[in-house]
């Protein structure tokens, strides 16, 4: 594991707390109590409320910093990376046993929690008295489910959407492939409003057959954790990954089956 994960631990298992900068929604500072819930693989896991305004800051600028201080030591830990939002159900389970407050708010109730972590983070202890540091770059971690990073490149906007229009127009049975098929797409139309904020995603938004709002989330993660950390920087990798024979493989070859 990372050295710089293992001293963060140890720094914040002696009940110090941890505060969270971010970009308010005004544009204006903002600070908020954060909790480490837990670290898996290298990934530092945090959570709050989806109708808070922590997780809208979070959202709309994705960049935090977190602090917490030792008045004895007089040692500060800066943390700073960007966020990356789960909703994964066994990742929010832990979230909530290991936070009494989470439970004590929100009474258990997953749907009502979002969790996140750290990447490209970097973590900085610093002694005030003398101005020492120690930098650990703790960078993206391993085995966690960052999201697929498209290139900002013209003919991949104009690729994914002359595939969200053929979607739009073409007759489909509403089988569960189609429906993991349609997680892609929304998934990768997702990611792409991230490059291009003005992109349209419209002819994936009404022609996906998903029943339910509940269906539709549990079919868009189960792309995510299929199609992974996928790089796109060419039109080919788009036609790779949004084919339901790919699909349809890659699900036998991690052992996962479409939701019920």
């Amino acid at each position: 594991m990372n050295e710089g994960v293992e001293k963060i631990k140890e720094f914040l298992g002696e009940g110090r707390a941890l505060y969270a900068a971010t970009m308010g929604l005004d544009k204006t500072p903002c600070v908020h109590y954060a909790e480490l819930c837990f670290e898996k693989d290298g990934a530092l896991y945090f959570a709050c409320p989806k109708c808070g305004r922590f997780y809208g800051e979070l959202s709309m600028y994705p960049a935090v910093k977190l602090c917490a201080y030792d008045g004895a030591s007089g040692v500060e830990l800066l943390i700073g990376g960007r966020p990356v939002f789960t909703e994964d159900e066994a990742v929010i389970a832990e979230c909530l046993e290991n936070s009494p407050s989470l439970r004590e708010a929100w009474g258990g109730e997953p749907k009502m929690i979002i969790a996140w972590f750290l990447a490209d983070a970097v973590c900085e202890f610093t002694r005030v008295k003398d101005g020492e540091k120690q930098v650990f770059e703790l960078g993206s971690p391993e085995n966690a489910l960052i999201g697929v990073r498209i290139k900002k490149d013209k003919q991949l906007r104009d690729r994914l959407s002359a595939i969200m229009a053929e979607r739009e127009s073409a007759p489909v049975e509403p089988n569960g492939l189609q429906k993991l098929y349609d997680g892609a797409v929304l998934y990768f139309a997702e990611c792409a409003k991230q490059v291009w904020p003005r992109m349209d995603v419209t002819p994936i938004e009404r022609s996906a057959v998903f029943d339910t709002y509940d269906e539709r989330e549990k079919f868009t993660l189960l792309a995510k954790k299929l199609v992974g950390n996928a790089s796109i920087d060419k039109p080919e990798d788009l036609t790779y990954w949004l084919n339901k024979e790919q699909l349809a493989q890659t699900l036998r070859e991690k052992g996962l089956a479409l939701p019920q």
